[in-house]
């Protein structure tokens, strides 16, 4: 470290606790165990990365510490995309229009957008597929599964809520049909179509869809993924976290860590470039396309509601997801390990099974 910059470290921490800032940071997962806030920094440092990381932090169980980079990444590019963007039905389409043809690089940020949501929800729900599987939802875990849980519902909400941003006809129509799937369900539907003033599709929908991506939602996920993350701090994520060889942050985890990172933003921008989301013709109420559909992460419930009579497909989908919170304490068999718990494998099995059925029918539905 040169002479300036160790001046201005101890300038600095005569004035700030640069310790507990790097505490508080090392929560989302960049150092674990507790960190001595009595020390100076380049001593609490160096004593975190010598400290042998716990078994749920070791490869590949780092997808949590994933999804929260990828959540700093999405708040990133949405501040870029932020600068241009106008949230009003006359003026949306039209900076959208700016963003991708005339901004620099704004037609890569706003597709590295695009997936970057995708792959969000996607990696938050795999998250959840793997807690399950390792039963990661007994006490004193049942936080971790109910906040894991909230993340995976806001981050829906999330895409849904900047899926009508670009106000063009895909944009419009898909998010009536999100809405007429929210509005079936007794127990979830009636909040979301409240937040957004309900089913029709307006300007003020826009506005109030346009506040809930940029403010509401990635403010409630910080605190979630803060929570979430303090959790997992406090009590782990396996009973059995002496069972796999300790292995120090630098430079393993660090290492695991970047190539992951590496490989997962590397889809993405291979996704944005070989698979781009278009911009359709603006939006125009009155000219319903056929073969709209909802996002993917609503298709099975788009495909279970049209399958059932009213108000059977909404009401199933919502004791699904009331029995998925409170999952850690309806399910009381002890065992932790998947193969002493084969009746819950065989449910999630059947989950995963009727999901892509009812997802491929809801897409073969033509809207």
């Amino acid at each position: 470290m040169s002479i300036p910059k160790r001046r201005l470290q101890a300038w600095l921490e005569q004035r700030l606790n640069l310790t507990e800032i790097f505490s508080f940071i090392s929560t989302f997962g960049l150092a674990y165990g507790d960190i001595d806030t009595r020390k100076p920094l380049d001593e609490a440092v160096d004593e975190a990365f010598k400290k042998p990381l716990p078994a749920y932090a070791q490869w590949p169980q780092v997808l949590g510490l994933i999804t929260f980079v990828l959540f700093l990444f999405q708040m990133v590019t949405g501040v870029l995309l932020a600068f241009y963007y106008q949230p009003a039905p006359a003026t949306a389409y039209d900076s959208v229009l700016t963003i991708v043809q005339e901004a620099t690089l704004g037609w890569y940020i706003h597709q590295m957008h695009y997936w970057g949501s995708n792959i969000l929800i996607a990696l938050l729900m795999l998250r959840m597929v793997r807690l399950f599987l390792h039963g990661v939802y007994r006490a004193p875990r049942e936080l971790i599964w109910v906040l894991g849980g909230l993340l995976v519902f806001l981050s829906v909400y999330a895409g849904l809520s900047g899926s009508l941003l670009p106000w063009d006809q895909q944009a419009y129509w898909s998010s009536i049909r999100s809405l007429e799937v929210l509005a079936e369900l007794p127990l979830f539907g009636w909040l979301a179509n409240f937040l957004v003033g309900g089913l029709e599709v307006q300007g003020l929908t826009l506005t109030r869809f346009y506040i809930l991506h940029v403010i509401c939602l990635p403010l409630s996920m910080f605190v979630l993924f803060y929570l979430h993350f303090a959790a997992v701090r406090r009590v782990g994520l396996s009973r059995n976290q002496a069972a796999a060889e300790p292995r120090p942050l630098y430079p393993d985890h660090l290492a695991d860590l970047f190539t992951l990172l590496f490989l997962i933003f590397g889809v993405i921008l291979t996704l944005a470039v070989l698979a781009p989301a278009t911009v359709q013709s603006q939006a125009d109420p009155f000219s319903s396309q056929p073969g709209i559909h909802p996002p993917w992460y609503l298709l099975p419930a788009y495909g279970l509601i049209e399958a059932l009579p009213s108000g059977v497909g909404g009401g199933l989908i919502s004791a699904g997801l009331l029995g998925f919170l409170l999952l850690p304490f309806l399910d009381r068999n002890p065992g932790q390990s998947p193969g002493r718990r084969p009746v819950a494998l065989l449910l999630l099995a059947a989950l995963l099974f009727a999901m892509v059925w009812f997802g491929y029918t809801g897409y073969a539905l033509r809207g």
